[in-house]
């Protein structure tokens, strides 16, 4: 069989881009259909009664497809899978195959995964698909990614998702091929790349609208939340020493804290939490503290087990042990604790409470904590993902009586490159409304990252987390980026410390936009295919715009720079990070940049 990259296409990859591609490969390469050829149109749509939707097979004219899927979606859920469809694997597959995803999308929104059938669902690949935004076009996507695990036929799925909201989507021309190890997944990407250039692209910046003023990037410091009695490992040293760390999320070990009912041990790894906040203080850097394992004899189950409610008459309890926690912290090692979360407790990970179950835990910790002298408040959410965060929160900020004790909005954005943009821009309207400063306190792109083989020095992940914090920041007026982790734990280093992975370099140039005291500003581009996010601050003149391509290469002409303004221009590629140039913005305040496939480009001002 010849390979389905021999083919005239539109090509999409990455967060999406729509551009007509010829794209050649070796004959001799080839691969195999992962799934029967009529499996889209042919495999019933589940859950379909949870969005009060429908599914049919439509015509379809002028497209190398005849026939398309289109499902429709009438109710909001919380789940993305809600409804959902999965077809099974039908060869054997074996982990590291580099595999191709094709698809064709026109409407609305839709998820791509290649997952494991069963439980724990690892995934080889996560993929949100946004259709052109007339509704009208068709949108061909190629989607290369590395199986995860071996399987035999019906072991995996490849799945698409259609819960996001109300909306009709329509796919069509779906194939997955497995290429074995006969290509690289980095040569997919390259080659998909190469042959759907950017182009020409236009971005406009206006200096004078200005949004959210940052507090800075920041990092989880969580290995004691593990068990760890040291309290920074080599990744955490090597990113304080070489960072400009602005704000930190410290795990709070309550499982080691408190072993038994009123007893309380500064040791192991609670001591390494402690000394790390002690670090944090004498470094001037703001910190959080969250909780993710509790005691058995006060939370229940079996240790690290996601979902346990805490028992109301254990409330009490676990407020003085966090209480305790919280002034062996001020007291002992000079270190105070701003704000407090149990760590996605929407989701449970792992206290679980609803929003009227935390409600009623505030209520009582609140005045406790003011009693003690204890000036933290508790963090606004933390939720698992931004989807769930606004409908988890409001009920909260609604309540009168635990209103005093509340802090910032927070939420995680592993769900940054899967969900649509309005959901995101939920959260900055709801800050506006509230008053309240947002914080992402997990950023990363994909929290199933660790199940892929060797992501951390991959280009991918670099790209992906630079996509990731600039739809963050840009749609929910996000002050703070809190990176999961500064630790060994999807690590931006070598674990002993050694030296950088690329994504090391993309956060350190993210530090030189998003710094404390920068304001971001309002820019816009021609091309839904580039990414951008611009600052100003912050001392007067400064202006520093960071451009993400998750595809082919391109021009850029920026509009509405200060007037012969010298710039630093910063490109980041797979094949080597942070090279610099210098440039002269010219007298009508325009600068032309040149933007490589799958790249990072920064343009700073230079003082």
């Amino acid at each position: 069989m010849k390979s389905i990259l021999t083919r005239l296409l539109p090509v999409v990859l990455g967060a999406g881009a729509f551009v007509p591609a010829t794209i050649h490969a070796d004959d001799e390469v080839g691969g195999q259909p992962v799934i029967a050829a009529d499996a889209l149109l042919k495999t019933p749509v589940g859950g379909l009664e949870r969005t009060h939707g429908s599914a049919k097979v439509v015509p379809v004219s002028g497209q190398s497809f005849s026939e398309a899927l289109q499902v429709t979606t009438r109710d909001s859920t919380a789940e993305s899978n809600a409804t959902q469809l999965t077809m099974r694997n039908a060869i054997p597959i074996k982990r590291g195959d580099s595999m191709l995803a094709t698809l064709s999308v026109r409407g609305a929104q839709t998820m791509l995964l290649f997952e494991k059938a069963t439980d724990p669902w690892t995934k080889s690949i996560t993929q949100g698909i946004a259709a052109p935004t007339d509704r009208q076009t068709w949108k061909r996507v190629l989607v290369p990614f590395t199986a995860a695990e071996d399987y035999a036929p019906g072991d995996a799925m490849v799945s698409l998702r259609f819960a996001f909201g109300p909306q009709k989507v329509e796919v069509g021309g779906l194939t997955v091929v497995d290429f074995g190890k006969t290509k690289s997944k980095e040569a997919l990407e390259a080659l998909v790349a190469e042959n759907s250039p950017l182009g020409s692209a236009t971005v406009m910046f206006k200096l004078g609208e200005t949004r959210q003023t940052m507090v800075g990037l920041g990092g989880n410091f969580c290995q004691p939340r593990y068990g760890s009695a040291e309290p920074m490992d080599a990744v955490g040293r090597y990113n304080l020493a070489h960072l400009r760390v602005a704000h930190a999320r410290i795990g709070i070990p309550l499982d080691s804290w408190t072993p038994e009912p009123g007893v309380y041990r500064d040791e192991g790894a609670p001591h390494a939490a402690l000394l790390q906040m002690q670090e944090m203080a004498r470094r001037k850097i703001p910190m959080v503290g969250s909780i993710w394992e509790g005691p058995i004899w006060m939370l229940g189950g079996r240790p690290e087990q996601s979902g346990r409610t805490l028992p109301p008459e254990r409330y009490g309890e676990c407020i003085d042990a966090i209480a305790q926690f919280l002034m062996t912290a001020r007291d002992r090692y000079g270190a105070t604790v701003d704000n407090i979360s149990f760590n996605e407790a929407d989701y449970g990970v792992n206290f679980r409470f609803t929003p009227a179950q935390i409600i009623a835990f505030i209520r009582k910790a609140g005045p406790r904590f003011r009693a003690l002298g204890l000036k933290t408040k508790f963090l606004v959410g933390d939720t698992a993902n931004a989807n769930s965060f606004v409908d988890y929160a409001r009920p909260l900020l609604s309540d009168p009586e635990i209103r005093p004790y509340l802090g910032p909005l927070a939420f995680h954005c592993w769900d940054v490159l899967t969900t649509p943009d309005a959901r995101y821009a939920e959260i900055a309207a709801l800050g506006r409304e509230t008053g309240k400063q947002i914080c992402c306190t997990e950023a990363g792109h994909d929290s199933g990252l660790w199940q892929t083989p060797n992501p951390w020095a991959s280009w991918d992940n670099a790209l992906r987390t630079a996509l990731a914090y600039e739809k963050t920041v840009r749609l929910t007026g996000a002050s703070v980026m809190d990176y999961w982790t500064y630790q060994n734990n999807y690590p931006i280093v070598r674990p002993d410390g050694s030296g950088p992975y690329p994504v090391f370099s993309v956060i350190r140039e993210l530090e030189q936009i998003l710094s404390r005291g920068s304001k971001v500003i309002v820019a816009t581009a021609d091309k839904e295919d580039l990414h951008l996010l611009a600052t100003s601050g912050p001392r007067a003149g400064q202006f520093a715009a960071l451009l993400v391509n998750p595809i082919g290469p391109g021009r850029v002409t920026l509009e509405g720079l200060p007037a012969g303004a010298r710039a630093a221009v910063v490109t980041s590629t797979a094949a080597a990070q942070g090279s610099t140039r210098s440039e002269t913005v010219d007298g009508s305040g325009h600068l032309t940049v040149t933007l490589p496939a799958r790249g990072i480009v920064i343009v700073q001002t230079v003082q």
